[in-house]
C-alpha cells in the first residue's frame, strides 16, 4: 500500500516537474524578462554591458566606482584600450554566465547606457496617457481637399462637393465661385482651363525677358509667387506693394508695364477662388488609430467569422448533396498561408475588381481598406470554425431532435431550444479563439498593405509593436505595449470564457 502511494507520487512528480520546467523556461522567465525590458528605454540593440565606451566614462563612471577588485579585473580582461587611448572596446563575451557577470558589474557601478536605461513606469504612463503620438488612439481631424499652392482643378466631380463646399458659401462667395466654374454633366468645370498659364505667360513672354534679357527669370518667378501669395491671402495692400516694387525696380516699356498690371490683377483675382477652395472645401473625419482599428478589426472579424462559419455548418449538416466536397472547399482557405492569401487578394483588388466594377481604387482607398481586410480575414478564417460548429452539430443526439419533432416543435423551436443550447461549448471555444487571434492579428495585414498600413489607417496593435521595436528602435516601449496587450487579451478572453461557461452550466 505504501509502495503504491509512493509510486503514485513519483509518477505525478515525473509528470509535473518537466512540465513546470518547460512552462517556466518558455513562459514565466520570458514574461518577467519582458516586463523588465518594458521598464527601460532600450532601443533593441544597445547591450547593458556596452560594446564601446569613452575612456573618461569607463574609468570614472565604472572602474572608479567598483569596490570589488575581482570585478575590476574581470572588466579589464574583457575590455581593451584603443591605440589612441580614447575608447575602451569590449571583446566578445562567450557564455551566458560571463555576459550576466558583466551586466551585474555595470549595474553595481550604477552605469546605464543612454539607450538602455531604467525609466520605471514611464512607458506605461505614456501609453495610457496618449503621449506616444497621434496615430495610436482614435482622433478627429480635418481633411482638406485642395491646397492653395496647386493649380485650379479642371473638374470638381466629388459627390460630396455640394455638402463639403457649396453649402458653406455666402452669396458673395458663391458669385466668386461661379466666375470660374460652371455646372456640367460630370460636375463643375473650370470655365477658362488655361487662365493661370495665360496670365503667367504675359510675364514670361515680356520682351525684357525673351529679347533684351534686362529682366531675369528669377525676378519674374519671384514676382509671380509674391502675387499668388497676396491673392490667396486677399491682401490688397501687399498686392499693390509687390507690383509697385517690381515696376520700380525694372525698366519696362509701356506695353510691358500694361502686361504686368493685367497679369498681376488676374493672378490676384484667381487667388480669391483658391483661398475659398483651400479654406472651405474640407470635412471632419475620424482617424481610427491603432487602438480604433484593432477594435474595429476584432469586432467585425469575430462576428463575421462566427456567423459565416455557423451558417456554413448548418447548411452542411442538413444533408446537402456533395457536403464532403463542399466541406473541403470551405476549409481550403484556412490551409493556405496568410502570405499567400494576402497576395491572392491583392491581385484581385488591384487587377480583377477594377476591371469588373469600373472602380479603380480598392485597397488604395483608405475608406475601403479596413473593411476589405476584415472581408479577407473572414474568408480565410471561417472554414476552420465551420468544422468546430459542424462537430458540435453532429454531436447533438438525434433522438432528442426526433422527439421534439414528434411533439410538434417547429424547426425554429428545435433550433432555439435544443440545437443552440447544446452548441454553447462550440460557440465558447470559437469565440475564444477568434477574439484572441483577432487581437493578435499581424501577418495578413502586414502582407496585404505592403508596409503602408499607417497610410491606410490599418495598423493593429501587434503591427504597431513591430514597427516600434524594429523600425523606430523603441524596444522598451514596444515591450510595454506587448505586456498591456497580453493583459487585455487575458482579461477579455477570461471574461468571455467565464460568461460562456456559465451559460453552459445553466443549459
Amino acid at each position: 500500500m505504501v509502495d503504491s502511494h509512493f509510486r503514485a507520487k513519483a509518477n505525478f512528480a515525473l509528470f509535473i516537474i518537466p512540465a513546470f520546467v518547460l512552462y517556466s523556461l518558455f513562459f514565466i522567465v520570458p514574461f518577467f524578462r519582458g516586463f523588465a525590458i518594458s521598464l527601460t528605454n532600450w532601443d533593441g540593440l544597445t547591450p547593458r554591458a556596452p560594446n564601446v565606451l569613452s575612456s573618461s566614462d569607463f574609468e570614472t563612471k565604472v572602474l572608479a566606482r567598483l569596490e570589488r577588485p575581482d570585478d575590476r579585473e574581470f572588466l579589464l580582461s574583457v575590455y581593451t584600450l584603443s591605440d589612441d587611448g580614447q575608447t575602451w572596446t569590449r571583446r566578445a563575451l562567450s557564455g551566458f554566465l560571463n555576459r550576466r557577470r558583466a551586466e551585474r558589474i555595470f549595474s553595481r557601478a550604477g552605469f546605464q547606457s543612454e539607450s538602455n536605461r531604467y525609466i520605471g513606469l514611464k512607458n506605461y504612463k505614456d501609453i495610457l496617457s496618449g503621449n506616444i503620438g497621434s496615430s495610436f488612439y482614435p482622433r478627429m481631424y480635418t481633411q482638406y481637399y485642395y491646397n492653395s499652392t496647386s493649380a485650379l482643378p479642371a473638374l470638381l466631380d466629388d459627390p460630396s462637393f455640394d455638402t463639403h463646399f457649396l453649402s458653406r458659401l455666402t452669396s458673395d462667395e458663391r458669385k466668386v465661385f461661379d466666375r470660374y466654374y460652371q455646372l456640367s454633366d460630370g460636375g463643375y468645370e473650370l470655365i477658362e482651363t488655361d487662365v493661370e498659364f495665360y496670365l503667367e505667360d504675359l510675364i514670361w513672354y515680356l520682351p525684357e525677358i525673351t529679347d533684351t534679357e534686362t529682366l531675369s527669370e528669377t525676378d519674374a518667378s519671384d514676382f509671380i509667387d509674391a502675387i499668388r501669395r497676396s491673392g490667396v491671402a486677399q491682401n490688397h495692400g501687399e498686392y499693390q506693394s509687390v507690383v509697385e516694387d517690381f515696376l520700380g525696380s525694372h525698366e519696362l516699356s509701356t506695353q510691358s508695364r500694361d502686361a504686368v498690371h493685367q497679369a498681376a490683377l488676374g493672378l490676384y483675382e484667381v487667388g480669391d477662388i483658391k483661398a475659398l477652395l483651400s479654406s472651405r472645401w474640407n470635412s471632419r473625419k475620424i482617424d481610427l488609430g491603432v487602438i480604433g482599428f484593432t477594435l474595429f478589426f476584432a469586432f467585425f472579424s469575430v462576428i463575421g467569422i462566427n456567423i459565416l462559419a455557423f451558417v456554413l455548418a448548418l447548411a452542411l449538416d442538413s444533408g446537402l448533396r456533395g457536403q464532403k466536397a463542399l466541406r473541403s472547399i470551405f476549409f481550403l482557405p484556412n490551409v493556405l498561408s496568410m502570405i499567400i492569401v494576402a497576395l491572392v487578394w491583392k491581385m484581385l483588388f488591384f487587377q480583377l475588381f477594377p476591371r469588373l466594377t469600373g472602380v479603380d481604387q480598392w485597397l488604395s482607398d483608405p475608406a475601403k481598406t479596413p473593411s476589405l481586410i476584415v472581408l479577407v480575414a473572414i474568408w480565410q478564417g471561417a472554414g476552420y470554425y465551420m468544422i468546430v460548429y459542424l462537430a458540435g452539430l453532429q454531436n447533438i443526439p438525434t433522438d432528442v431532435l426526433e422527439a421534439a419533432r414528434i411533439d410538434g416543435a417547429s424547426a425554429f423551436q428545435r433550433f432555439r431550444s435544443i440545437t443552440l443550447p447544446l452548441l454553447v461549448p462550440a460557440i465558447t471555444i470559437s469565440f475564444f479563439l477568434t477574439i484572441a487571434n483577432a487581437l493578435k492579428s499581424f501577418d495578413l495585414i502586414y502582407a496585404i498593405t505592403s508596409g503602408s498600413a499607417y497610410t491606410f489607417g490599418t495598423v493593429p496593435v501587434v503591427l504597431d509593436i513591430y514597427f516600434d521595436a524594429f523600425a523606430r528602435k523603441q524596444a522598451g516601449l514596444a515591450t510595454a505595449k506587448a505586456m498591456l496587450l497580453f493583459s487585455i487579451i487575458f482579461l477579455v478572453t477570461g471574461i468571455q470564457l467565464y460568461v460562456m461557461k456559465k451559460k453552459e452550466v445553466e443549459q
